[in-house]
């Protein structure tokens, strides 16, 4: 039943006419807009109004595209690290063989300046190696019988006597140091001419044996071969004085010292052979 003020018989617009009307709601949208820009701040609205959704739609491209350029970095940080340890490696080793070869450079010229001494000849050689026993206080050379040593033979290295040679093969050869118990090596204060004889106690030091109480030594004084046993010619370094002390119960003193040369390092020797002294008719 129709209400008070309503048509009995209203008609509803159909479908053609509603939408030749929303036709000609949009042209005339689209008219004004461009024309008159009429539609800017309504645009400028919903684009505001969108800007949180675009942007969390975006957000997972982002951040996969961030990850991909993160573990693309990192790859390169470790190969450039890599790169860096290798080269740094190759650097230390080339520094190394350059230290080593300005040291035996350095050896090689103080040898040759040995060779100068008068009435004497002399045998480069090289340590083979020093031996399982280090307590026996020994090494091997390269030089032997071949190059014409023999047992008795003085070894010197840079800085002072090494040792004597002791036991002659072919072609190698074997000293023993002068820190081995086994060796005695006569020799003199360079400060004050006094002769004693030294004795090697092991373990890379040596005693000067059989000095009296009142004898002038002192700690820091050095110790030349005396050359009175014809075997190690004068003047060769043999050890430096490192402690002097007395006891009231010895008539003698008790002088430690510290063989020069290098007995655990040196690796370039000379083995001195006197020449023979041509008989003056």
């Amino acid at each position: 039943m129709a209400m008070p003020g309503q048509l009995m018989f209203a008609r509803r617009l159909g479908p053609t006419a509603r939408l030749l009307i929303w036709l000609l709601v949009g042209v005339s949208c689209v008219v004004a807009d461009v024309r008159y820009h009429a539609l800017e701040g309504l645009r400028s609205g919903f684009s505001l109004l969108l800007q949180p959704a675009r942007a969390a739609m975006r957000a997972p491209t982002d951040i996969a595209a961030e990850l991909g350029g993160f573990f693309v970095r990192h790859r390169l940080l470790q190969k450039e690290r890599d790169t860096l340890l290798i080269e740094r490696a190759q650097l230390m080793v080339s520094v190394n063989a350059a230290q080593e070869l300005a040291r035996e450079n350095t050896e090689l010229r103080t040898l040759l300046q040995l060779q100068s001494r008068p009435g004497q000849q002399v045998v480069h050689a090289a340590l083979l190696y020093q031996g399982h026993d280090w307590f026996a206080q020994r090494i091997t050379l390269d030089q032997g019988g071949n190059a014409e040593l023999r047992s008795g033979l003085p070894v010197v290295d840079a800085s002072g006597l090494m040792g004597q040679v002791s036991r002659v093969y072919p072609g190698s050869s074997e000293v023993t140091l002068v820190s081995s118990p086994q060796q005695l090596t006569p020799v003199m204060v360079e400060r004050t001419g006094q002769r004693g004889l030294a004795a090697g106690s092991g373990q890379g030091q040596m005693e000067l044996r059989y000095m009296p109480a009142q004898t002038d030594i002192r700690a820091g004084d050095r110790l030349l071969t005396s050359g009175i046993d014809r075997v190690y010619p004068a003047g060769i370094p043999v050890a430096r004085v490192s402690r002097v002390s007395r006891s009231q119960s010895s008539p003698y003193l008790r002088v430690e010292s510290l063989p020069l040369a290098g007995l655990d390092r040196s690796r370039a020797v000379l083995v001195l052979i006197a020449e023979p002294q041509v008989a003056t008719p």
